[in-house]
């Protein structure tokens, strides 16, 4: 998944920055501006906001549009053929989210993109709360998490079928009205085919004898009536039909597959005892019981959170976590940029951005053109945004764009996004830094 465009619209205004599908160098940027451009394109790849748009790339080739606008319902569409794909998207609380999609929950996705040098308040109140998780005694901690978890799946469980109880009762007066049509056709229907049967034969033989005796002409009137009971017995047949299929239809609407499958539930709901209405009331006792005992050993950490952040927990429980404290070693920056491109490259079956939010300070011209050269290699697979103002690096992405494989914004102070309408070389202004961007063909 790449950025192609990031727009922000106002009600009277939009602006825009485009990025390169592969590397982007962002410089002229101090820290608080560079935080501030990090959210923004974690918030386009997240949950969003509104007035937050954005033209994405994917993986397979597949371009989409993500439609935020500010006084309507945000969506994602297929810019090939103006499909709306929200769906897709779409995560358990019902928001739109292209990384919620690939797993990656909104709270870490900052920190799931970015690397940098200094670490983010963020990332800092998540390493201290996976530390302070992992002094905890471990057995307890997942004991909790465990009866927790099951008793939120049993409140689900009722939930869910309470729900589905009310579903049945909305639709319990349409399916008898239903139903009590398909009887009455199928009584008409009953009574009348002997009857239409018989008269119809007879009919038919009057007509036969007309025809011999008398004239043909004298047969059409026996063959007219006769028509007109086949026609009637057809009439009663069709009308059958009409009822069982307005039946079934309701029937599916209401999550049944026959009248019998309501007969049943109602049956149950007349027989139900007072004992399980009690027992609906212990699993709700039981359940905040479990909610409250999390909350006193955990504090107001979510259970969601906590079982996510397992694997890191644990680690600090047996002293094995580094989390993501500044780095003073070089080689160590290295190894930690190699496993940021490998994690935002492929670990989700869908790459996402990489932003390297200016970790070569501490690295030499070795190490540096190492990195680079592992940058250059994933951008063949995943879109990098680096948000630097080292020189080197300026110059290694100066000659990438020279051939058109890399883009250069320069962003000043107050220079904000590109103009929507598209300048690609902006004059210096008085006391404000040029923006050049490097277009790729």
């Amino acid at each position: 998944m790449r950025i192609d465009r990031l727009e922000v619209a106002t009600s009277t205004d939009s602006m825009e920055m485009r990025l390169h599908p592969r590397i982007t160098l962002v410089t002229g940027l101090g820290r608080l501006e560079r935080e501030a451009l990090t959210a923004e394109i974690a918030t386009v790849l997240g949950t969003g906001r509104p007035g937050l748009n954005a033209e994405l790339l994917e993986d397979t080739g597949r371009i989409l549009l993500v439609e935020r606008p500010i006084d309507g319902p945000p969506r994602v569409v297929d810019a090939l053929n103006g499909e709306n794909v929200s769906e897709s998207f779409r995560t358990e609380n019902e928001a739109i989210s292209i990384a919620g999609s690939l797993g990656v929950r909104q709270t870490d996705l900052r920190s799931f993109l970015r690397l940098g040098a200094v670490n983010l308040k963020e990332e800092e109140h998540r390493d201290e709360l996976i530390r302070r998780l992992g002094r905890l005694d471990q057995d307890r901690l997942w004991a909790a998490a465990l009866t927790l978890a099951e008793v939120e799946v049993e409140v689900a469980k009722q939930s869910g079928e309470s729900q589905s109880s009310s579903r049945h009762e909305l639709y319990a007066d349409a399916i008898e009205e239903c139903h009590l049509a398909v009887e009455r056709a199928h009584e008409r229907l009953e009574n009348t085919r002997a009857a239409l049967t018989a008269s119809s034969a007879a009919l038919a033989l009057l007509a036969f004898i007309g025809v011999l005796i008398l004239h043909p002409i004298a047969a059409l009137p026996f063959l007219a009536l006769s028509m007109f009971c086949g026609g009637a017995g057809y009439y009663n047949y069709r009308q059958l039909e009409q009822a069982r299929k307005a039946e079934v239809h309701v029937l599916n609407a209401a999550g049944l597959e026959s009248y019998f499958n309501l007969q049943l539930i109602q049956v149950e709901a007349l027989t139900a005892r007072r004992e399980h209405r009690t027992g609906a009331i212990k699993l709700h006792e039981i359940h905040r019981y479990a909610k409250e005992c999390w909350q006193q050993l955990v504090g107001t950490v979510p259970l969601e959170w906590a079982v996510a952040h397992r694997t890191e927990i644990e680690a600090a429980a047996r002293g094995l976590y580094r989390g993501t404290a500044p780095v003073t070693n070089p080689a160590e920056m290295v190894d930690r940029i190699q496993r940021h491109l490998d994690r935002a490259g492929s670990r989700l079956g869908e790459s996402l951005p990489a932003l390297l939010d200016d970790p070569f300070t501490i690295l030499d011209d070795f190490d540096l053109a190492a990195v680079l050269s592992m940058i250059t290699d994933h951008a063949h697979i995943g879109q990098v945004v680096l948000l630097t103002d080292d020189q080197r690096v300026r110059g290694w992405a100066d000659q990438l764009a020279d051939r058109f494989a890399a883009a250069v914004l320069e962003l000043g102070a107050g220079s904000g996004l590109a103009p929507r309408s598209g300048t690609v070389e902006q004059q210096p202004q008085a006391d404000e830094a040029a923006v050049r961007v490097h277009t790729w063909g």
